[in-house]
């Protein structure tokens, strides 16, 4: 069974002797969620002086290098020694593969009584190993064998692997992250959680649902490969009929900055109806109109936040977040999702004061915060789909969802069956015999006929859609898995 050394964040072992225990356990509780969600198991954990020894029933040092609280991780063999001379051959034995034809140094750590110091062992293993290798190199060697004295314990690591650092996630309450799925609001969320806080993802329907989609999908990535130790939620809001009033409503170079208003006190909701301790944002100073200095002070003085906002990447710029979400994993799938069309794409208010501020709001119901909070939706991250954020209410999208069955409603004209490649033709289409949670697409060439076939299919109890426009709206009409995941709406150039 493999086996495992833990070295903790820094901060962890000078936390104090009442809560640096909690720390711990926390950490070790994450830990297990990782290894769980690769399949294995861990058999041992224990906390061995200021590190974690861990034995799990498969190897899963990757996933355990994505905890927050690990500095590294690394797969150890571990032996009992007697003396300095048993160590020392345990441990040439078990590492000349190592050094074979290269340079090296030993190096090691060493904590208890013994009648050896760090060095007597160094020396002792380096000089069983120099045959088999080019020579010793303490100063850049191409391998270093790195061995740890416990006790009667010798620990000696195989490989090592760079952990996160922070906080373990739990440890600093809760906070909800307004999130579009782009390259900020991502990497605002990971920020916060390496700092201890569980994130849950609040979302905003702006218009077309292919970016909401996508935006779950990379809460859904994000969650699954960093967010240990809890379930994540994706709450879904829908804001398109706050953005209709908006747009009616408010006075053009407003529009962006009530915008932004909204979505603050939505969140505010949402923290004292979920019992949140923070709101996060993914803003950065005078990256966006709404982003200004002033446009955030004119806001938080009419709102009056009633939960502190955290904004971990105030003083990122654009290259810095997309550098941190290549090097998390995230950026090919941020890369993907399109930017809300600008309701007020120039001459936009860069210096709103208070009082336009206050005035703007004015013109729009109340109601219509209270009426969107109420309909939210709340999804858990490892078990819904992406398809799941779609508005129920929605009869028609612009997509084909990855999962989705799609029904060819064209024979009715005449083509024939199965002439859209994957597709069941309507013809042979049985609805009872489809799960009620399916998602179903029909298509048709100009969408007319597949939005009645939808409608008809919501009466049975079924999740269906119509694709709007048809195959006429489609780039491509070759086969379907060319075909999914193709959106037809707003796309304009990535940023938030």
């Amino acid at each position: 069974m493999p086996s495992y050394i833990v070295t903790v964040s820094g901060e962890i072992p000078l936390r104090s002797s009442r809560t640096r225990p909690r720390f711990y356990r926390r950490l070790i509780e994450n830990i297990r969620d990782a290894v769980s969600r690769e399949g294995g198991k861990v058999i041992e954990a224990e906390i061995v002086e200021s590190k974690i020894y861990l034995r799990t029933d498969k190897e899963v040092a990757p996933a355990i290098s994505r905890v927050f609280g690990v500095h590294r991780v690394g797969t150890v063999l571990t032996y009992e020694f007697r003396d300095l001379s048993d160590l020392a051959k345990w441990a040439a034995e078990n590492s000349r593969d190592l050094v074979a034809g290269k340079t090296f140094a030993v190096r090691v750590k060493r904590s208890g009584n013994h009648p050896f110091t760090s060095l007597d062992v160094a020396r002792e293993v380096g000089t069983l190993l120099k045959p088999y290798s080019r020579g010793v190199d303490l100063e850049s060697p191409e391998v270093k064998v790195e061995l740890e004295v416990r006790g009667e314990r010798v620990f000696l690591y195989r490989n090592l692997v760079e952990g996160p650092g922070g906080l373990p996630i739990g440890v600093e309450g809760r906070g909800i992250v307004l999130f579009s799925g782009g390259f900020d609001s991502p990497i605002a969320a990971w920020l916060i959680a390496k700092r201890g806080v569980q994130v849950d993802f609040l979302h905003f329907i702006l218009g077309s649902s292919w970016a909401s989609y996508l935006a779950f999908k990379v809460a859904s990535k994000l969650s699954s490969e960093w967010l240990y130790g809890y379930r994540p939620r994706f709450i879904v809001v829908d804001f398109r009929r706050i953005v209709e009033e908006i747009v009616k409503k408010i006075e053009w170079s407003m529009r962006q900055v009530v915008l932004r208003a909204l979505m603050y006190k939505t969140a505010m909701m949402v923290a004292e109806l979920k019992g949140y301790d923070a709101i996060i944002t993914g803003e950065s100073i005078g990256q966006a109109s709404s982003q200004t200095l002033k446009n955030i002070e004119a806001i938080e003085a009419v709102l009056k936040p009633t939960k502190p906002i955290l904004r971990p990447l105030v003083g990122f710029d654009k290259e810095e977040i997309i550098a941190l979400s290549r090097k998390i994993g995230l950026y090919e799938l941020s890369a993907k999702v399109p930017e809300a069309c600008a309701i007020a794409p120039s001459r936009v208010e860069t210096k709103a004061s208070p009082e336009e501020l206050s005035r703007e709001l004015d013109k729009l119901d109340p109601e219509l915060v209270n009426q969107t909070v109420n309909s939210l939706i709340d999804l858990d991250l490892l078990e819904s789909r992406p398809e799941d954020v779609i508005p129920g209410s929605d009869l028609e999208i612009e997509f084909l969802p990855e999962n989705a069955l799609v029904v060819d409603a064209r024979n009715w004209r005449g083509i024939e069956d199965n002439a859209l490649p994957g597709s069941i033709p309507l013809s042979k289409f049985n609805p009872e015999e489809i799960p009620k949670d399916k998602t179903i697409v029909v298509v048709c060439e100009n969408g007319s006929i597949s939005l009645i076939v939808a409608g008809l299919l919501r009466e049975k109890g079924l999740k269906a859609y119509s694709l709007k426009n048809g195959l006429v709206g489609l780039k491509s009409s070759d086969s379907l898995s060319a075909l999914k995941g193709e959106a037809f709406g707003c796309n304009s150039n990535r940023g938030e």
